[in-house]
């Protein structure tokens, strides 16, 4: 078969796009840190209700700002940490040492052992064979990380545009109606740049131009070239589900880390660093003339939450998604030539799958860090 008819089989479809238990997906995310939040959510709502991968989590903080991330069903008797309202105290309730259920009061620490049973006699030791489900969290780069695997945790990749401080940043979520993997497979089509998102930020000349596209593997994942009239455009894909990209209509370009964090089959997260690099010199005018275009650029539909940016750009790619289905039947699609990008990321997704089932670190997975992750090339 063609590049032009490289149809999926059904059982191909599932292996990437299937997350909810033990999936051969799931347990590829799994290997890597996800950002699962960011802080202004805790300040808003503490405990909060969390569902990564098809998993029901509370997100909570405790003693002197430290996290905690568990399974949201209390042991005792299924009652959930994180739903209700915390005016009329039906929501978990914030320990020094972890949090309590708000039904009879039994309190979990973050690594989800039982505490204190307040309903249970003196020197019972019934606490000591209670554990819930409970897994790392860190607070890094502005956002809030979890680590959903087995065995030693890797690095928290130290991407420039969310890692560097000699600048303005602001981070923002959106949530997808459809599967993870379809808001992927975008990230390396940069031919719809040309057609999606005319008549916005990229309707220029130079944009309307019918791109060239080279897919290069990286240790990291795959690096998308595309060529227009007088310009190369790169941009770094990196695994498991993250794009680091430039947004060059910016002046000078926006940096974008974009995370894309399965809820569950069906719905997904997506967390986005934005970075604005200020030269030395700038004077403050000049920094809020820049920092006010950004959030022109980044609020221009909806301005009502600052969590949640609202661009056309962003609305586009959310319905080109979305309107495939909420997970797309690749058994029926046609690819052609531009689609290299997306053949590629297939071909190297099927082989990090294949390297978690047989034990193997898949691309990817960090041990040792640099001190940044720097792509000087992106732009």
């Amino acid at each position: 078969m063609g590049k032009e008819l490289a149809l999926l089989s059904e059982s191909h479809n599932d292996e990437l796009t299937r997350v909810e238990g033990d999936t051969p997906a799931g347990r590829l995310l799994r290997s890597y840190w996800l950002p699962v939040a960011v802080p202004l959510q805790l300040e808003r709502r503490n405990p909060m209700p969390l569902e990564i991968l098809g998993e029901k989590l509370v997100l909570f903080r405790y003693g002197e700002g430290k996290l905690g991330l568990t399974a949201d069903k209390c042991a005792h008797r299924g009652t959930s940490l994180s739903a209700g309202s915390a005016d009329v105290k039906t929501a978990g309730r914030i320990d020094k040492s972890g949090i309590r259920c708000p039904y009879h009061g039994w309190l979990y620490g973050p690594d989800g052992q039982c505490l204190d049973q307040p309903g249970e006699p003196p020197g019972s030791r019934l606490r000591e064979k209670i554990r819930i489900r409970a897994y790392p969290v860190e607070e890094k780069y502005g956002l809030i990380w979890a680590y959903m695997g087995a065995g030693d945790a890797p690095a928290i990749p130290p991407v420039d545009a969310a890692a560097r401080t000699d600048g303005y940043r602001l981070d923002t979520l959106g949530i997808w109606p459809c599967n993870y993997y379809q808001i992927c497979e975008n990230f390396v089509d940069p031919m719809h740049v040309s057609i999606l998102h005319s008549e916005t930020e990229f309707d220029t000349a130079q944009f309307h131009a019918i791109p060239t596209l080279r897919a290069v593997p990286t240790n990291l994942g795959l690096r998308m070239i595309t060529g227009r009239p007088g310009y190369e455009r790169q941009s770094e894909y990196l695994f498991p589900t993250g794009i680091r990209i430039a947004l060059p209509f910016m002046e000078p370009a926006l940096q974008l880390m974009f995370w894309v964090v399965p809820i569950n089959d069906t719905r997904t997260l997506s967390v986005h660093s934005w970075f604005l690099h200020f030269p030395e010199g700038l004077s403050t005018g000049e920094r809020e003339q820049r920092i006010g275009r950004v959030r022109k650029f980044l609020y221009e539909m909806d301005n009502s939450d600052p969590l949640h940016h609202a661009t056309k750009i962003m609305q586009q790619d959310k319905f080109a998604c979305a309107s495939q289905g909420e997970i797309a039947d690749r058994t029926v699609e046609h690819l052609g030539q531009s689609d290299v990008g997306v053949m590629m990321l297939r071909r190297l997704f099927r082989e990090a799958v294949r390297d978690v089932s047989q034990g193997r670190t898949p691309r990817g997975v960090l041990r040792d860090a640099p001190e940044m992750l720097r792509f000087d090339n992106v732009s």
